[in-house]
């Protein structure tokens, strides 16, 4: 659903014809982050002043300056001289620094700095910068992503050295301190095979979608129009389908939490991955895109969008009582001076018109030249389930109690052990020993286990999609694993329940 819109959006050149309010005027170039648990922006500027801004009030938070530990032997971090900890921090370089690095905070872990071209790898202790790689720099890693996977470093794809890359890296932060290479199980799809570089990703719970993006081998460049998804569970690729959506002028595209977000010339389209669902919104006549995509001289103005929603729970709201209660922070060039930006907030409500949504199908449905194809298979599908009716039903009504199992706190699906954390278990064992359980008893005992409200309620719902998903997956079945209804006795309750063995 709609709701889904609740994280970081990039666009080049917004004309917003409606009132704003504004963050102070931020001067020079710099690196960002947004950490949306928080609701805060993350601002590292040429001086290495880092700056967080609380996004609901548009106020500094904080700020202070990293060391420049001048006692630093005189090595350039810009150039191919990488392999030693020592690093110069002269304003020159400093300048350079925005250029190539790209600001990450990690959780709890702390704020990391990383080569764009892969390898080098800082992180900010104690207000000092450290490096803490043992690697080179690779070079090779431009416009590929970096992921943060249960407090873990991932780093996929990118280009360089005249061809893109299809590795995926993790950083062995706590050992080797070095870039180790994942190994894939089963094939990649053919949108892989060539590497793959300056795509739109998205990580849901274990799974990494992305969308997009180019692939480059011997002077051929080939662009992908498909949406493929990585599992962390079983380092497995798979092609989901091919975009009914044409991507090659090159809207402006960005991912959010649980869904891909289109800003097309004409539209705004939704894609939800999970739901296999593509909705399109007409723009409110106030907003106008004047510039869309990969426009040259509008490549450095830094301008991103911000949604965010504080204090809600998706499922009591409406798309309407949504757009009223969501806003987008865009990061702007100020055209009064040169090389500097400012913070505006706008509400979601003044962008998008609500009444417009439209769903259409996500995926292109490959056509037979032959007309009679289709009616002739219907015919031999009804056939074939007369025939063998009373054996498929007998089959079905036998191995339904064989899809799952729930023992000594392990989870099967069919023969398939399901990696399951403590939240998903505490779930599970309320599932299990209760025929049907209200959704608000879940997240109280999740508070009671030391989550806040809103953190709970995110939780339970990503526990049940995730199960639900994999269940489908493995087993094949329609039924969902953790069915959804409506109480009885009041409507606003959600009841929960296991699928009946």
């Amino acid at each position: 659903m709609f709701s889904r819109l609740s994280f970081l959006i990039f666009i080049f050149n917004v004309f917003i014809i409606f009132s704003s309010e504004k963050l102070e005027e931020i001067n020079g170039k710099f690196i960002y982050d947004v950490d949306v648990e928080e609701n805060e922006l993350y601002i590292l500027n040429s001086k290495f002043e880092l700056k967080a801004y609380n996004l609901e009030n548009l106020e500094l938070i904080y700020s202070y300056k990293i060391d420049n530990q001048e006692n630093f032997e005189q090595r350039s971090i810009l150039n191919n001289d990488l392999f030693s900890s020592e690093i110069n921090l002269s304003p020159d370089v400093l300048e350079g620094a925005m250029d190539i690095f790209t600001l990450k905070k990690i959780n709890n872990k702390g704020f990391y700095l990383f080569h764009k071209g892969g390898g080098f790898t800082m992180k900010i202790n104690n207000n000092t910068l450290e490096r803490i790689d043992n690697s080179f720099p690779f070079m090779n890693k431009f416009f590929g992503d970096f992921i943060n996977h249960n407090e873990k470093i991932y780093h996929f794809g990118g280009y360089g050295l005249f061809r893109s890359n299809n590795t995926m890296l993790l950083f062995d932060e706590e050992n080797s301190r070095q870039w180790d290479e994942i190994p894939y199980n089963y094939l990649l799809p053919n949108e892989l095979k060539n590497g793959i570089s300056s795509f739109h990703s998205l990580l849901v719970d274990s799974d990494y979608y992305i969308l997009g993006g180019n692939s480059s081998f011997n002077n051929n460049i080939s662009k992908n129009n498909s949406i493929l998804k990585f599992s962390f569970e079983n380092f497995q690729w798979t092609k989901l389908g091919e975009l009914n959506l044409n991507l090659t002028d090159n809207p402006v595209t960005i991912s959010a939490n649980g869904s891909f977000y289109i800003f097309d010339k004409d539209y705004f389209f939704e894609i939800q991955p999970l739901e296999e669902k593509l909705i399109r919104f007409d723009y409110n006549q106030d907003f106008r895109i004047q510039t869309i995509g990969q426009n040259k001289p509008f490549e450095n103005n830094r301008t991103f969008i911000v949604s965010t929603i504080k204090d809600m729970d998706s499922q009591d709201y409406d798309i309407a009582d949504y757009l009223k209660k969501t806003y987008l922070y865009s990061l702007k060039p100020n055209n009064s001076k040169y090389n500097s930006s400012i913070v505006y907030k706008y509400n979601l409500n003044d962008i998008i018109l609500v009444e417009s949504r439209t769903e259409i199908p996500l995926f292109k449905i490959q056509q037979s030249r032959n007309k009679f194809f289709l009616p002739i298979l219907i015919v031999m599908i009804i056939i074939i389930l007369n025939l063998f009716y009373v054996g498929v039903k007998k089959e079905a009504s036998t191995s339904k109690a064989k899809l799952f199992t729930f023992e000594n706190d392990e989870l099967f699906f069919e023969n398939t052990k399901i990696t399951i954390d403590n939240n998903s278990l505490e779930v599970l064992k309320m599932l299990h020993e209760n025929e049907e359980i209200s959704s608000n008893d879940i997240v109280a005992k999740l508070v009671d286990n030391g989550l806040s409200y809103d953190y709970a309620s995110k939780v339970k719902n990503k526990i049940i999609e995730s199960l639900n998903e994999k269940f489908k997956f493995i087993t094949g079945s329609e039924e969902p694993f953790i069915n959804s209804s409506k109480s009885d006795q009041d409507k606003r309750i959600q009841i929960l329940s296991l699928i009946k063995s």
